[in-house]
């Protein structure tokens, strides 16, 4: 990821911690580029592709943890 090097004084104090926090984790994500690109492009070329596309398990954990804060059983989709 190329991060400009300009900057607007008036944001520095907002903004600066956010572009510093993005440039140091850069290239730094868990997980498997490779097999999440194969993901995205497979769920492209499929006849209905689902509404959202979950890549690691960090987000599957986020989204079964939600759902059983609204009593969905994950595995099935029942109530």
């Amino acid at each position: 990821m190329q991060i400009e090097l300009a900057s607007i004084a008036d944001y520095v104090a907002s903004a600066g911690p956010v572009r510093e926090v993005l440039a140091n984790n850069d290239g730094r994500q868990p997980g498997d580029r490779v097999k999440a690109a194969k993901a995205i492009v497979d769920v492209t070329e499929v006849a209905q592709p689902p509404l959202r596309l979950q890549l690691g398990v960090d987000a599957v954990e986020r989204v079964e943890a939600r759902l059983d804060i609204h009593g969905v059983n994950s595995t099935d989709g029942a109530m």
